[in-house]
């Protein structure tokens, strides 16, 4: 029996290869082979959700639409069964490509094929009417496909129609039958997990209108979430595998598939950007012809700051971007109808500027869900979203009303664009914003944020401390006065009543202020030059730098430290706290001294308060200002910032060998592609059966 060329599939029915592409001179690539068969299973007659419901078959229309990145632009769509193997002129080593048929010509090459194979069987006629044969190619009637025999190999080859000097020099294509096997990267990985659980949502940072151009290497964040995706993916796997060998060696059952996690790129740029905006217009009007590369980078990259720094484009990139997840956010539930009767969660993570948006976009959910809030709750019995001003107020019911008799931008939250009077936490916008996101999110994280940078500018701190004073003003009017105190101690252990309660009277360091969502990290690499710290911030203004408690290392558990880090950790410590061998016992004569000389001027301002309370008749004096030097030293800080994390600012941890400056070329943009930010994102959005097996 003869040998075939060129036939990949032999197999009696063959299946139609789906297959796509963006530019008619881009190579047409195979769909994922899951996709394919439900393309095939609906005939191709109806709309198929593929590559894990993020994009929409129309085979009717022959194009691919995505789903939750509207400014992709659609790919064409083609099913094929026979192919063209045409030389590639980029390969060396003799590779081809493979160019599809259109179905009208597989159609009559597919019976020319099937009859060359009953003729040249044990039964058939045999071939020599066959190779007499011929098809003309409907899609190009210039070309024909035969039956070509060479020695004792068969093909079936496409060839001019009209031969020129008996076919001397004839270029003759072969063709293919089956695209044959391939794989899409990540498609195993993915068919692999299990239900998806969790939809982070990502905002870009600047830059996005450069990072998106095609002569430009950097990826845009378009393709970083798809990279991140078959990451994290693709590490689950790979973890779970390990534990299901572990659980085999130790006869227990297999740990549950790992739960799948979407990431939805936020694209803003191109919204403000618009090149009909008069902006852009007298952008380009203005911009010098000279070394067009650096101001290239001025204005695709700078500009977006000076831009967000402006109240009116302030205002357009948060309306586009709370637009923009409002829409994603009911499309994703279009897409994945039982998401959230499964339990599914949705997040927020910032890059960059685009940390900065998340802030400002869930300042105002704050302050549009606060106001239809009840004023207290058993958790959360003091309210202090919204002082009114800068002097200390007494009861937090003035709060609540200042706050129902305001809109948002006459809060310290938020500053209206004539208001200098005090600082803010949320963005300057010219108008109110009534419209907010439909989610409070279960994570938020900050990558390489300038937050503590942009609250700085805003005189942030001091609302922050505002908040403080008066959280611990309202709980010292809840102890007890001086008769409330005799009455306590004349209870006894043997008596009927209850015991007296316990009061804390040490000063509140923390601000308590919050944003709405259950945990926020503020994670950065430490060479970053455009990172900044939060913490510092929610502690009062007179704590000195060397008090306030570095960054947290990040890690999944909090607890995996690499050696080398565990050393440094260790080494900055005694360094902090002795310093060095010479100055030992002096600074320990030196904090002797200043402990004894402080708890006599402590024991002075008592008696100085009782004389004066004597004096003027009166116990309610108002309260000195706490002294917080050194309040923080060997003590726990819990920011309710963090919501059930206790600490805000996370460091990524360096390598063995680190040079800081030759980090921050590329600290700022390998956040998504950093090992330990990937492993972080894994243990964080694990379902609720993987927390069942820790």
């Amino acid at each position: 029996m003869p040998t075939w060329e060129g036939i990949e599939d032999a197999s009696t029915m063959l299946p139609r290869i789906w297959l796509t592409r963006l530019k008619d001179t881009d190579v047409w690539k195979p769909l994922r082979k899951i996709d394919c068969k439900a393309l095939n299973e609906s005939r191709g007659e109806s709309d198929v959700l593929i590559e894990g419901g993020r994009a929409t078959a129309h085979p009717t229309e022959g194009t691919i639409t995505w789903n939750f990145v509207s400014s992709r632009p659609p790919m064409k769509l083609i099913p094929a069964t026979w192919f063209m193997q045409t030389p590639n002129p980029k390969s060396k080593n003799k590779e081809f490509i493979l160019e599809p048929l259109p179905e009208v010509d597989s159609l009559q090459i597919e019976l020319l094929y099937q009859n060359a194979v009953r003729a040249s069987s044990s039964l058939g006629e045999g071939l020599d009417s066959i190779l007499q044969e011929e098809v003309i190619l409907e899609s190009d009637p210039t070309f024909k496909v035969c039956v070509v025999r060479n020695g004792g190999l068969i093909a079936m080859r496409k060839k001019p129609k009209k031969s020129v000097l008996f076919g001397l020099g004839e270029v003759q294509i072969t063709l293919q039958r089956g695209y044959g096997q391939y794989t899409i990267e990540g498609e195993d990985d993915e068919n692999a997990l299990g239900d998806l659980t969790h939809v982070m949502f990502v905002i870009h940072g600047i830059g996005e209108a450069m990072w998106c151009k095609e002569e430009v290497s950097t990826m845009s964040m378009r393709d970083e979430m798809d990279q991140l995706r078959m990451t994290v993916n693709k590490r689950k796997i790979i973890n779970w595998r390990e534990e299901c060998k572990k659980c085999e060696r130790q006869k227990q059952p297999f740990p549950p598939l790992p739960n799948r996690v979407e990431f939805i790129p936020i694209i803003w740029f191109d919204k403000v950007r618009s090149p009909t905006h008069s902006l852009m217009s007298s952008l380009t009007s203005v911009t010098l012809r000279t070394v067009p590369a650096l101001r290239s980078i001025a204005n695709d990259v700078i500009f977006d700051v000076l831009m967000y720094l402006t109240p009116e484009f302030c205002e357009a990139i948060l309306q586009c971007v709370t637009s923009e997840i409002n829409e994603l956010y009911d499309k994703f539930q279009t897409v994945h109808p039982s998401f959230k009767a499964r339990g599914g969660k949705f997040s927020i993570v910032g890059h960059s500027l685009g940390s900065v948006i998340a802030w400002d976009v869930l300042s105002i959910y704050k302050d549009i869900k606060g106001k239809n809030a009840p004023k207290g709750s058993a958790d959360d019995p003091i309210r202090i979203d919204a002082p009114a001003s800068p002097p200390r107020v007494p009861s937090l019911e003035t709060l609540d009303k200042t706050e129902n008799d305001h809109d948002h931008n006459a809060l310290p939250g938020f500053k209206g664009a004539d208001d200098g009077k005090h600082g803010t936490w949320g963005p300057t916008l010219p108008k109110k914003m009534t419209q907010t996101i439909p989610f409070e999110p279960d994570l938020t994280i900050f990558l390489g944020s300038p937050i503590g940078l942009f609250l700085t500018l805003r005189g942030a701190h001091s609302v922050f401390d505002e908040m403080r004073a008066i959280a611990e003003a309202e709980r010292a009017s809840l102890i007890p006065c001086d008769d409330e105190e005799a009455d306590m101690v004349a209870w006894s252990p043997g008596g009927q009543s209850a015991p007296p309660p316990v009061f804390d009277l040490s000063p509140i360091i923390c601000s308590p202020f919050s944003l709405p969502t259950k945990a926020c990290y503020n994670v950065f690499h430490p060479s970053d030059p455009v990172a900044y710290r939060i913490e510092p911030l929610l502690l009062p203004e007179g704590v000195s730098n060397n008090d306030i408690p570095p960054p947290m290392f990040l890690s999944p558990d909090g607890k995996s430290l690499r050696l080398h880090v565990k050393a440094r950790q260790v080494g900055d410590q005694i360094f902090k706290q002795f310093g060095s061998l010479s100055n030992l016992f002096e600074s320990t004569a030196q904090n002797a001294a200043a402990a004894a000389a402080h708890a006599d001027a402590e024991a002075a301002r008592k008696m100085a308060n009782i004389e004066t309370e004597k004096k003027d008749g009166s116990a309610q004096s108002s309260p000195l200002r706490p002294n917080f030097e050194g309040c923080i030293r060997d003590r726990q800080v819990a920011f309710r910032l963090g919501g059930r994390t206790s600490r805000v600012d996370f460091q990524i941890q360096p390598g063995v060998i680190d040079n800081e400056y030759l980090s921050a070329v590329t600290a700022h943009s390998g956040y998504f592609s950093n090992d330990d930010i990937i492993d972080f994102i894994i243990f964080e959005t694990r379902s609720g059966a993987e927390d069942n097996t820790e």
